[in-house]
Parts: C-alpha cells; sequence; structure tokens
C-alpha cells in the first residue's frame, strides 16, 4: 500500500515537473516574440513592401514602377472611349499663298465714329492720323488697343495755298531747318505708336529734295518708314531716301475721288482681280460712309478670291528684304 502512495506521487512531481517545463517554454517564447516582432498598421506594411520591391528593381524597373503610381493625366480632349464610334477629321488642304495689298485711311482724328465703324471690318486696314486734332491722341490709343496699325498723316505745303490750308502741324517751306525739326517732332508726340508717316497734302513740300531729306533723317533716326501719297508728280521721295537711307513707298491708287460708292467698289474688285506685282499694293482712301461700305462689301470678296488686306508695314518688310530703299 505504501508502495502504490509512493508511486503515485512520483507519478504526480513528474507530471507537476513537465507541466512548469512546457508553461516556462511558451512563456520564453511569447516574451522574445513581444521584443523583436513589430506589428504594422496595413498601410505602413505596404510602403515597406513596396520599398523592399524597388530596391529589388534595377533602375529602368524603378523608372517604370515609378511612373506606374503617379497620378495618371485627364483624357486628351478629343479621344474616343473605347466603346465610341472613331471620328475622323476631314483634313482641309493648305490655302494657297494670299496676293496682298494695303489699305490706308487717311484723315483720322477729326472725329471717332468713322473709327469705330471702321474696326468692325474684319480686316488689318491701316489708319493715318493727324496731329494736333481734337481726336489725335484718343483714336491713337483707340486703335493700338485693338491691334491695328497707325500711321502719322503729316501735313505739308500744297502748291494751292494759302487757298487749301494743310492744317494743324504743317511743315512749310518757308521754315528753316530747326523750325522743321520742332513741329516735325511735336507731331510725332501727338500721335504714339506709329510704324510710319504719310503725307498729307504737300504737293508743293514734297517737291522740295532739301526740305524732304531733312524730314526723312529724323523719321530714319526713329526707325519709321515713309509712304509718298503721290499728290504731286514732281516728288523727290526717291532722290531724298536714297540719300536718309530712308525704306519708303508709294500709293499706287485713290480710292474716293469720287465720294460714289459703286465707283469705290469698283476700283477695289479692280484691285483684287490685278494680278500681284514686285511693288506693295498700297491703296489710300479717306474715312466716308461710302468708302467704309465699299471696303466693308469688298472685303468678303477678297477672302474668296485669296486676297489679304494686310497692315502696309508687312509691306515695307518685305520690300526692305528685297534690297528695295
Amino acid at each position: 500500500m505504501k508502495k502504490k502512495r509512493k508511486n503515485n506521487l512520483l507519478t504526480a512531481v513528474l507530471i507537476a515537473l513537465i507541466v512548469l517545463s512546457i508553461a516556462a517554454i511558451v512563456y520564453v517564447t511569447m516574451f522574445h516574440r513581444e521584443e523583436t516582432v513589430v506589428v504594422k498598421s496595413p498601410p505602413e506594411q505596404k510602403k515597406a513592401a513596396a520599398k523592399e520591391k524597388v530596391q529589388a528593381l534595377t533602375p529602368a524597373k524603378k523608372l517604370r514602377e515609378k511612373a506606374r503610381d503617379l497620378p495618371q493625366p485627364p483624357p486628351v480632349a478629343g479621344t474616343p472611349a473605347e466603346e465610341e464610334d472613331v471620328v475622323i477629321a476631314k483634313i482641309t488642304p493648305p490655302r494657297l499663298k494670299l496676293k496682298q495689298v494695303a489699305i490706308i485711311i487717311d484723315d483720322i482724328g477729326y472725329d471717332m465714329t468713322p473709327v469705330h465703324e471702321l474696326l468692325r471690318v474684319d480686316a488689318d486696314i491701316t489708319f493715318a492720323i493727324l496731329p494736333l486734332l481734337a481726336h489725335s491722341r484718343e483714336a491713337a490709343d483707340m486703335l493700338h488697343k485693338a491691334n491695328r496699325e497707325t500711321l502719322l498723316h503729316l501735313p505739308m505745303e500744297p502748291l494751292s495755298y494759302p487757298k487749301e490750308k494743310p492744317g494743324n502741324g504743317a511743315l512749310f517751306l518757308d521754315m528753316n531747318d530747326e523750325e522743321i525739326i520742332f513741329q516735325l517732332e511735336k507731331n510725332l508726340t501727338s500721335v504714339p505708336y506709329i510704324s510710319g508717316v504719310n503725307n498729307h497734302m504737300g504737293s508743293k513740300f514734297m517737291a522740295d529734295e532739301e526740305r524732304l531729306m531733312l524730314v526723312f533723317k529724323q523719321l530714319k533716326k526713329k526707325d519709321l518708314f515713309f509712304i509718298d501719297s503721290r499728290t504731286t508728280n514732281n516728288s523727290k521721295t526717291t532722290a531724298a531716301s536714297q540719300k536718309a537711307h530712308l525704306t519708303v513707298a508709294s500709293r499706287k491708287i485713290f480710292l474716293d475721288n469720287d465720294r460714289d460708292y459703286s465707283k469705290i467698289y469698283q476700283i477695289l474688285m479692280d484691285v483684287g482681280n490685278a494680278p500681284a506685282g514686285n511693288t506693295p499694293l498700297i491703296v489710300i482712301g479717306h474715312p466716308y460712309p461710302e468708302t467704309i461700305r465699299a471696303i466693308r462689301d469688298a472685303n468678303k470678296i477678297f477672302r474668296e478670291k485669296g486676297v489679304s488686306i494686310v497692315p502696309v508695314s508687312k509691306l515695307m518688310k518685305k520690300k526692305s528684304s528685297e534690297g528695295a530703299s
């Protein structure tokens, strides 16, 4: 009996030792894991995995992987979706080279009404502004904001003076050099933003080479060009401009010697039908209602014929590049 009790006691002690051993092993294992294992939140785990992935890639693959993570640009306008029909735009062949003509409207500055009306015409008309008038500065400012080209319409002494007066700021042959330069500078100041100059009247002044050369030298200093309105057949523009090295051109056609809409319109049609020449095609008119209406109507036909109304400076640059002066 005693022997049986002794065996039971030994068995109990052995079981207790085994249980304690297992508990110790479990405890040590859990404690070690708590110290060495860092539990990461899902976003951090994702970043770490991505970092390890990138480090394992080659440089080229790294760039491709980074590109995939960048936000994708929005679809390009006009790109069809996969389920939509693809529309192919009709290709319009380029237009033929345009014939170019410059239309200058003189005598701007008296009234703003024709300026407003001409700005409604879809054409690059050039405006020649008289100096020292009530609306000279206003017209220059408005046309500059509208991106229209402007010239100083420079008054000069006509053969018919004093019966016909050229107006404010006129240059006369009885002026000395200092007076001519002073008046010219005053006129230029009163009409800002200009790209060039053309003469108002001047049938007498334009025939004097010495006085004309004085004016041209001043314009050359300011990098301006000159358009001869051809109010006289005795003009010395060519001779004076060659000595002053100034770029010049001449008016080819007057639109409105007769203030008749039908005649003005027909002149414009003749301009449109005329073959393109080697010299600038420069047309001059005035801010008459008949002229404005004719230009508006002719402009529609010009577009159909491939005739383009351009700023006169565009023709002058072409002339200058061809070696003319």
